[in-house]
């Protein structure tokens, strides 16, 4: 038989092959890291995990019994556990599993007691098939590429065995020498939250990840980031894979490692505290924000070198054969099945939201590259017309994503509050600053850095817009440079209905925007526990200006679009969200109308900003499909699997 990697096939028919058994036992403990939710259920095209949790857990039950009464096999092929009783221990482990699994959900004693029987029961199903030698040469001569990995997935995967986050492990991950160290502890926490994370859990979950945090802030300071650009092989796959040249690679891989510690830092400063307030959510968050982490170092040839991947070699690289493994730090956790993770299904907001966020990003790498390349020379008013825009681009995003909440949050605030659309901007604004402080003379290290920093816009924007469905069907369009194209179904830049296909579409919110203080209700899902208005303990303060603090250092017209957005946005004001976002879009893209700020316009020189009707630049990594490369921009497998 095959193997099915896909969830509608692997639970659709009862069998008593412990190979495809044993894959819809990874997608089980995948759901459960970070812990299960159920709360909203089902919204947005969002199923939720506890229900699917248990529905792995019963075909789970059903497959285990048939290989009891019949025998087992894997792929096919009859197989004899050497433990006469294992497959009866781990059905009573099963059963274990479904009556907890209903208990998981949230911070009640009875949940925590419930998630320890998951993590419990998981470690030791996974335990007692490591250590039995016949089903264990079985499955790993039958492992399957995972479709949304890149990893080579057995059944019954098991968990990372480089994880140590004792006193010595800790302090090695501190110093920040080796990556491998760090992400040694790392495993150990991402493991420990199998089953959920909770009172119980999280002060030694949240210790190792400050540890982590250190050590890459030391990792880049000290030495340890440079060794590891300093691959030339792994940078140059990274170059072919995404378009650019060597030392844009290697500057990309810098944006990377800053991308990882951003995540690292939310985790700590956010969602670790949310679990106390809003379970749901911070499940929902952690879960992806980990596994995020994961493929971020996984598919940097460099960082996956430096952490300990062994088949992160030159000859591999070479021949393209490198993947991401279980092995060594940040290593691969077992996989989802595919379609377990479905597309979020956008209202009109969003929708409008993901379409300026994809013009915004090709136009904003037009103008970074051309910079970068010398095909425009902008004086110091251009620019600092340019810096403007790249930091009005980054506040679209955080603003919009904070003002969302709830599962749109628990998602994409790795991706829109801290983690690449920050290390992104960061980039970009340090080379810039260069550019002006050396009289208009760009570098070659600062070329190297806006490229990469256009790069990460343009594959972000492609990649975690590609995990969503716009109002009305169809898909995003990851290379557009106009609102209107960025999205098949034409209607993102109209004043077009929302249609009734979201729970909780466009339901007014005073909520704050501050992403890092908001407890995650918001636009989408508003917190039926307070009145509109009022001002709850998570935000920045009752009647704060959304676009006053946090864009300060922007010029007056950006700032006021994005306030004049946010605040549509927060209100549900449909015909008013499309006029804010075309004039916000606009003065992105450097054809706004505002007499005030005409973006991108420089004295006597070329507007960085008026590409709407110039070619976009493919650099690589708006290309990728979800399954067609081993390695690439580190959001390359963001699309299903999330």
């Amino acid at each position: 038989m095959t193997i099915a990697t896909d969830r509608a096939t692997a639970l659709g028919v009862t069998t008593n092959d412990l190979g495809q058994a044993g894959l819809i036992f990874n997608d089980a403990v995948r759901l459960s890291n970070g812990g299960l939710w159920s709360d909203p259920a089902d919204t947005s095209n969002q199923l939720n995990y506890a229900s699917m949790y248990e529905a792995d857990i019963s075909a789970l039950k059903a497959d285990v019994a048939s290989a009891i009464a019949i025998g087992a096999t894997v792929n096919g092929t009859a197989v004899t556990p050497s433990n006469a009783n294992l497959l009866t221990e781990i059905q009573g482990q099963l059963d274990s599993l479904a009556t907890a699994a209903p208990q998981a959900v949230g911070n009640s004693a009875a949940a925590i007691a419930a998630q320890g029987v998951l993590h419990t029961n998981e470690q030791l199903i996974l335990g007692e098939v490591a250590n039995d030698a016949n089903l264990q040469t079985a499955l790993a001569g039958n492992g399957v590429t995972n479709p949304g990995t890149g990893a080579t997935d057995q059944g019954f995967q098991a968990l990372p065995a480089h994880a140590a986050d004792d006193s010595a492990a800790i302090t090695a991950a501190n110093a920040g020498a080796s990556l491998s160290d760090i992400g040694t502890v790392f495993n150990a926490a991402t493991n420990l939250a199998d089953g959920g994370l909770n009172s119980s859990n999280i002060t030694e979950f949240n210790g190792d990840m400050k540890a982590i945090a250190a050590g890459l802030q030391n990792f880049i300071n000290n030495g340890g980031l440079a060794a590891a650009q300093g691959n030339s092989t792994a940078e140059h796959a990274l170059a072919v894979a995404e378009g650019i040249s060597d030392s844009a690679a290697q500057a990309l891989t810098g944006v990377h490692i800053q991308t990882v510690l951003n995540q690292i830092e939310l985790q700590t400063n956010d969602f670790d505290a949310t679990y106390a307030a809003n379970p749901n959510v911070a499940a929902r968050a952690t879960n992806d924000n980990l596994l995020d982490i994961i493929d971020i170092v996984q598919n940097d040839p460099a960082l996956a070198a430096a952490a300990g991947n062994p088949t992160a070699t030159a000859a591999n690289f070479t021949a393209g054969t490198f993947v991401p493994s279980h092995d060594g730090g940040f290593a691969s956790q077992p996989g989802y099945l595919e379609g377990t993770i479905t597309h979020y299904q956008d209202n009109q907001s969003q929708t409008d939201f993901w379409s300026s966020f994809i013009a915004g990003a090709n136009n904003l790498n037009n103008a970074l590259t051309a910079e970068a390349n010398g095909t425009v020379h902008l004086d110091s008013a251009g620019l600092n017309s340019l810096v403007q825009q790249v930091q009005g681009y980054e506040q679209l995003g955080a603003s919009f994503d904070g003002a969302q909440g709830g599962i749109f949050g628990a998602r994409f605030d790795n991706e829109l509050l801290g983690g690449t659309l920050k290390a992104d901007t960061s980039a970009a604004l340090q080379a810039l600053q260069d550019v002006v402080n050396n009289g208009g003379t760009v570098s070659a290290a600062d070329a190297s850095q806006l490229v990469a920093a256009g790069t990460g816009y343009v594959a972000d924007a492609a990649d975690v817009s590609g995990n969503n469905i716009p109002n009305g069907g169809g898909t995003y369009v990851g290379t557009s440079t106009t609102v209107a194209g960025a999205s098949t179904t034409q209607i993102a830049d109209a004043n077009s209905p929302t249609s009734g296909n979201v729970s909780g579409n466009d339901q007014p919110t005073n909520q704050p925007v501050n992403g890092l203080t908001n407890d995650g209700f918001g636009v989408t899902d508003p917190n039926t526990g307070a009145g509109a208005g009022s001002s709850g303990s998570h935000g920045a303060g009752s009647g704060a200006d959304p676009g006053s603090s946090p864009t300060s250092m922007l010029s007056s017209a950006i700032t006021s679009d994005i306030a004049i957005l946010v605040q549509a946005l927060e209100g549900g004001q449909t015909s008013a969200i499309g006029t804010a976002v075309a004039t916000l879009t606009a003065a992105i893209s450097g054809n706004s109308g505002n007499p005030a700020n005409p973006a991108g316009s420089s004295s006597g020189s070329s507007s960085p900003g008026g590409n709407e009707g110039t070619p976009v630049i493919d650099t690589g990594g708006a290309g990728f499909s979800d399954h067609s490369s081993n390695f690439g921009h580190h959001h390359q497998f963001e699309h299903m699997w999330h």
